[in-house]
């Protein structure tokens, strides 16, 4: 049941500016693909330090769940939130003043801490105020808008990039932060309420942790949500390589194909938001998954196309199921969550980035000589989590929480 009543502008509002803050992830990964070889050179590097810049990235977003979860049910969603703005402000602007490769992916895993915040907050605040259904299309609206970062991102960091330098691009998302700082002490309100918070933030988020995790139907569903989420990250890792590298686009032309592939997450999600009218979010994860696994399967096997194009079709496709498929994941798990969303949206974001850790990781050390690194970093999540939600998932998730209404 819903703590609070927003009107149809307020929620609105609400909507966007969690929107907004959950854009710092794929802001602070997607913009700087294209000057990863920049950045190598300025800090006399190798591309693949560059891009271990990801893999922390990824790891700090994960610490940095599991470290904010608990706060935001003892203390609320909003100051944590405040919090951890700020800091993706202050590093923001601390980075582009470094000159050693070591330091800057230090400082992009405290980074990755501040842009954490808005993530667990998005999804603690969704749980708040919503239910069944309505949750879950909620949740598809900020995944719908997360892909704006996908899309508009690698052209925008491009143009940076040839206009003022790598420099540039991490100054605009200090820029980008201040506005979601502001837009957040505005119209966000205070969903947790005094009389709904948890005492000793990491001692009961410990115990809270422990139950959550020992609850089969939760964690099966959030390493379901995680490894779709994860050939997301493999493709971000491996299209700057693959793209350039391989296909011989230049800065902007890999900005454009990186949009126009990341536009499928939009159709998709479209397409999600019209389904979810006529079926549950396991029925939809039912029927697409098998699809999601063919297409990432298809594209492992056309690894060594010469063809752009040829490549390009199974890719998007793939991208536009992890759209489809991954708003609907991370509803059932929050569902399960009960009295701890803040906690149980850590540990769902833990999980999460921690296997695109383990993935980004993989497809980096795998090289751009092909695209196969980067088209198993898809394929092999894809299959685990269909095998995984088909054989486990599909058993452990009690009735009542299908979200069939």
């Amino acid at each position: 049941m819903s703590q609070i009543s927003l009107s149809s502008s307020r929620a609105f509002a609400v909507t966007a500016t969690l929107g907004l803050l959950s854009l710092f992830p794929p802001l602070a990964t997607d913009m700087y693909l294209a000057a990863l070889g920049d950045l190598a050179t300025s800090m006399n590097a190798t591309h693949t330090a560059a891009e271990l810049s990801l893999s922390l990235f990824f790891l700090g977003l994960c610490f940095g769940q599991i470290l904010i979860g608990p706060l935001t049910d003892t203390y609320g969603r909003k100051g944590p939130l405040l919090i951890g703005t700020v800091l993706f402000t202050v590093t923001s602007l601390v980075l582009p003043m470094l000159s050693d490769i070591a330091w800057f992916n230090a400082l992009r895993f405290i980074q990755a801490i501040g842009a954490s915040a808005g993530m667990v907050v998005g999804r603690a605040m969704v749980k708040d105020l919503y239910e069944g259904r309505k949750a879950a299309k909620v949740m598809t609206v900020l995944v719908m808008l997360l892909t704006l970062g996908p899309i508009a991102s690698p052209t925008l960091g491009s143009l940076l990039l040839e206009a003022f330098g790598w420099r540039s691009i991490f100054a605009t998302m200090a820029l980008i932060s201040l506005v979601a700082l502001a837009l957040s002490v505005i119209t966000l309100p205070e969903t947790l309420p005094a009389e709904g918070r948890q005492p000793q933030p990491f001692r009961t988020g410990a115990k809270t942790a422990k139950r959550l995790l020992s609850e089969r139907g939760f964690l099966i569903m959030a390493l379901v949500a995680g490894l779709i989420q994860s050939g997301m990250f493999a493709f971000i890792t491996g299209s700057s390589g693959v793209f350039q590298g391989i296909f011989g686009l230049s800065s902007i032309g890999f900005g454009l194909m990186f949009a126009a592939i990341a536009t499928a997450l939009i159709i998709f999600g479209r397409i999600n938001g019209m389904l979810l009218n006529h079926y549950s979010p396991e029925q939809i994860l039912t029927a697409v998954l098998p699809l999601f696994f063919a297409a990432t399967l298809v594209l492992a096997l056309l690894s060594q196309t010469s063809s752009l194009l040829v490549f390009a079709l199974p890719l998007w496709i793939s991208i536009g199921c992890v759209g489809l498929l991954s708003a609907n994941a991370m509803s059932i798990a929050m569902s399960l969550t009960e009295k701890a969303a803040g906690m149980g949206s850590a540990l769902l974001g833990a999980i999460q980035f921690a296997l695109a850790f383990a993935v980004s990781t993989s497809v980096a050390i795998g090289g751009t000589a092909t695209a196969l690194p980067m088209s198993l970093g898809l394929a092999i999540p894809a299959g685990l989590a269909t095998v995984l939600f088909f054989v486990a998932g599909r058993f452990t998730v009690p009735s009542s929480s299908r979200l069939t209404s």
